[in-house]
Formats: C-alpha cells, structure tokens, sequence
C-alpha cells in the first residue's frame, strides 16, 4: 500500500528496495510471492514531473547522450518507456560472471510473464560463424501502470512516493548498514532504520548512491572500486546489401510470410567465431526490403557495383528488371568490452537541492569495441557470398584503424550496465554472486549495474531474472 515517509519504521520491513524499476517491483513482488513483509523507496510521483527528473541533470564526458534522457525519477522508472526488445544473454556472455546462466535460467518463465512474452527465443546455426536468433517484443509493458494498484492493494509491500535516498550509513557493527538518510519533498531528512537493503535505481543511479555513501561513511563499501566498468551497447548501421530475392529466404527463415512487407531478421555471431576472432558478442539485424518501393535504392546499388565488377553489376541488374532483387540495411547492437576508464564518478563541484554531488559520467568507444562490429561484417560479406545470395558493403567508419564512431546512435538507446559487477572477490567486484556487496552483511545490489559483461541483449529481461533470483536468495 502506499504510505507517507513521516510514518514509516524500516526495521517494520524485512527488506527494503531503493528505487521502483523493473528490477526494485520485479524483487518486491517475489519476495512478497514468498510473504516477506517489503518497503519500496521511490524519489519521485506516480508519474513524470520536471522537478523530480533535475536531480537526474549530470556531466558528460564523452560521445554520450544528456543522461536525463536514459534514466527517469518516477514510480515505474526506466521500465516506463522501455522499447519491449527482449532475449536472455547468452552462455559466453557469462564466462566473467561469478555465475552461469544455468543459475539464472529457471527464473526466465516468470520473467518473461511479467514482462508478457513467451519466453521461447531460437537460437539457429547457419554455419559455424553465425546463428539465427529472435528476440521477443513485449508490448512493452509499462511497469509504473501494470504494478501500481496490484502494490497499492498489497497487505506485504509498501511503497512511499518522493522519498530521496541520499545516503546508506554505517552502523557501529563492522559490514553492516544501520540506517538510510531519506528526504521529503520539503526537504526533511529522515534516518530510516533498516534490516536488508537492496539498492535498485538503475544503472547510474546505483552507482551515485553508492560512491556517495563510501565517501560519508568510514569503513562501509570503503575498498570497493565503484564506478568503473561502465559499458553500453554500441548501436549504428553498419553497412548495406543487395540479394537474390526471394532466395535469401532460402537461407534465412523471415519472420512473416507476408513477402511485402520489409522483414527483420536478427543473426549472431557464434560462440566459436567469437573464440577465433577475439571478438565481443552482437546483434546483427537485417531490414530486408522487397524489390517494389525501393528500386532507387537498388539502382544505385548496381550502379556502384558496374564501376569495380562490370560482370557481377550487368547480372544484379537483369535480376533487378526482374524483381528479383531486394535490398537490406545491415545495423547491429554490439558488446562493449568493460573498461576501467569508462567510469560513474560524483561531480563535487555541482550539487543537486539535496548537496549531493552530481553524476559525472566518463565513458567513449574503443578501438575493440569498433572491431567486433567489422569483422562481424566482413564475415557475413562472405557467407552470403559463398551462399551466392548477395553482396555486403561495410560503412567506412568501421574500416578506420581507431575509435571514431558515427556521431549518433541509430535508436534512443539507454542500456547502462555494469559498475557494481559481479565478482569472485572485491578485487574484480562490487558484489558477490548473490549480488551483495562485498564487505557487507545487508547491503545488495539489483539491476543491469551488476553486469559483468554486456553481450548485445537488451538488459531488461535479465534484471527481471537476476531480481527474482535475488528474490529466493532473500527469502
């Protein structure tokens, strides 16, 4: 049920979640499938205002977007305006995990209830370098919307709206958090007592709140390397095609019928290509358009192709006049390798109304990072080749030997993960495999910050899985 700040004891709760994304409502509502008593901590309102969203404004250095455009202070959070893409990370995305996916797999059912998907997802070879995957599309589901009368209605989760979680403070106890310092709207600080603590704000703003408490409290989180690692999806076009149509239906299986419509196809890399080549993981998606509205499109294709293979260019144009050629846009999501460099860092010299200091968000490409997405091109260049079924042209950022990117990301992207990863030890991690905090006996992380590698999977499906993971391990 909802309550007001002003009443609430935290040692009344066995847990208390800090932030209202899918990953703080996907951990209240387990828990509470089990009968744990849960407080939920939300900084803003039921919905959107540009009051609470300023506390969001930060520093950027780096190619990044404005960061109150990825992450947003209201009931629901980010998983209000989520695009609904879903798949699970893969087995290799996991060799740097403390985990396997073995461990997170048996929670895919649930989530993918909750987020109203199948949870079904192909996974096809087509040689040894490449697979055919799907994703699933929710609708999306709006978790501030879905959830709210089911938490409002609920005897075991509470929830109290624009409650600030500045800090989490150090108790006389070694390891152990005693109290959370809380402001209202008007600005009253209140020392919430605690038992559990998960923090769940989402991928930056679990960061902040921790980097923030290491720096106020003496021993608490006080060896722990926060903030670094912090990666996203790369995401751009990639290159374009011109294929035998109908016959790349041979090859690859569309996912309609309905031949008129443009087609999107996604592939992957291998687990073996991306062992040979040394590459991260990706997502490749192909827009296949049919010959009829596009035939400028093609022309100048073929035309592009008479200059430097005269033979190969008079055919693509007899099949063209044919339409029996189609073209297709190459663009991929990638992994971003984690890099201590790419970083969450407080900016103490600008402060929100609170005088907490701001976020400061260091993060760039690397040269790695660009060369995943070119071999992944030049090896689906030569398997459609050798498959007689087009031709690939790569765009000529990916050929230059350096970290220069397109100047912007084809979609709104906000995929931030990692910074409180998982780790074997405090020595490579920020949290355990049960996603506590090393050093700490009641202080655990949920959400996408706890990525330890970043595959090329939207994240939210996970968060949703590793929270109700977290659920059994709490309860």
């Amino acid at each position: 049920m909802k309550i007001e700040l002003s009443i609430v004891n935290g040692l009344d709760y066995e847990v208390t979640i800090i932030g209202t994304g899918p990953a703080g409502i996907s951990l209240a509502l387990g828990l509470s499938q089990k009968g744990k008593k849960v407080l939920l901590l939300e900084a803003g309102e039921y919905g959107y205002t540009d009051k609470s969203q300023e506390i969001y404004n930060g520093e950027i250095i780096g190619p990044y977007r404005s960061i109150t455009d990825t992450r947003f202070r209201e009931f629901g959070g980010s998983g209000n305006y989520w695009g609904g893409m879903c798949r699970p990370l893969d087995d290799i995305d996991f060799e740097k995990f403390p985990i396997n996916k073995e461990d997170v797999d048996p929670y895919l059912l649930e989530a993918s209830n909750i987020l109203e998907i199948n949870g079904k997802f192909r996974d096809s070879p087509l040689n040894n370098e490449f697979k055919q995957i799907d994703f699933q599309f929710s609708q999306p589901v709006r978790f501030g919307p879905k959830y709210r009368k089911k938490i409002e209605d609920s005897n075991l989760i509470d929830v109290a709206l624009n409650a600030s979680v500045l800090s989490i403070r150090e108790g006389l106890k070694t390891g152990s958090a005693e109290y959370l310092e809380v402001a209202d709207q008007n600005f009253k600080i209140h020392k919430i007592p605690i038992n559990k603590v998960v923090v769940a704000c989402g991928g930056i703003e679990n960061n902040r709140l921790l980097l923030w408490s290491q720096y106020l409290n003496k021993k608490l989180f006080s060896n722990l390397k926060i903030g670094n690692k912090w990666m996203e999806h790369p995401h751009f076009t990639t290159g374009q095609m011109i294929a035998n149509y109908p016959k790349i239906y041979d090859i690859l299986d569309p996912n309609s019928q309905d031949s008129q419509d443009t087609q999107l196809i996604f592939l992957a890399p291998t687990k073996t290509m991306m062992k040979n080549e040394s590459i991260g993981n990706a997502g490749i998606r192909l827009y296949i358009f049919p010959p009829t509205g596009y035939s400028g499109r093609i022309k100048q294709t073929i035309k592009d192709i008479l200059c430097i293979a005269p033979s190969y260019g008079k055919k693509l144009a007899t099949l063209a006049k044919k339409n029996l050629m189609c073209s297709v846009e190459v663009t991929m999501a990638w992994e971003q390798k984690p890099q201590d460099e790419n970083r969450v860092e407080l900016d103490f010299d600008s402060r929100d109304k609170y005088g907490v200091p701001r976020v400061k968000l260091v993060w760039k490409y690397y040269r790695d990072d660009k060369r995943t997405a070119k071999i992944c091109m030049q090896k689906l260049g030569e398997f459609f080749l050798k498959k007689d079924i087009g031709r690939i042209g790569y765009l000529p950022y990916l050929e230059t030997d350096d970290d220069k990117m397109p100047p912007k990301f084809n979609y709104f992207y906000g995929h931030h993960m990692g910074g409180t990863q998982m780790g074997d030890s405090d020595s490579n991690g920020v949290v355990d495999s049960n996603l506590k905090v090393f050093n700490t006996d009641n202080v655990w992380v949920a959400g996408s910050s706890v990525f330890t590698e970043a595959g090329h999977a939207n994240p939210t499906l996970s968060i949703v899985q590793f929270s109700l993971r977290l659920a059994d391990h709490l309860s």
